[in-house]
């Protein structure tokens, strides 16, 4: 049986450039890039979730903005929602505690990095998202 989760993601935006972390070696999708954030546990609210995970992954309290979308991505042992927010840092600096480093990048910065499946399509989103005509 497949496992259905609930992701969710923070696009923290600082001077032009978006935060995004690279996984633990020893993560599933490990030292891929991604954008921070984490699983909804069970009964969990997205919106607390996605500050429970920052505080516990990078060290930052956020204040969650609006939705940007939500994203699908599948393998064969599971299949995830990820749901994509604004997020504005109120308190700290991202640290890594649940990750091996993190980054400030431009979104095209972002689509030359190694990312994890369901990364890649928000980015590619993101990016597509930013074109001017």
């Amino acid at each position: 049986m497949k496992h259905v989760f609930d992701v969710v993601g923070a696009v923290i935006e600082k001077e032009g450039k978006i935060l995004v972390c690279q996984r633990k070696d020893d993560d599933q999708f490990g030292s891929q890039w991604e954008f921070p954030g984490g699983k909804v546990e069970e009964n969990e609210d997205r919106v607390d979730a996605l500050k429970r995970e920052l505080k516990e992954e990078i060290r930052v309290e956020v204040e969650v903005g609006s939705l940007i979308d939500i994203f699908e991505d599948e393998i064969p042992t599971m299949k995830i929602y990820v749901y994509l927010y604004r997020c504005s840092i109120v308190k700290g600096t991202p640290s890594c505690i649940e990750c091996q480093n993190i980054k400030w990048a431009t979104i095209v910065e972002i689509n030359t990095l190694d990312l994890a499946p369901a990364d890649r399509k928000i980015a590619d989103y993101l990016l597509k998202k930013s074109d001017t005509p």
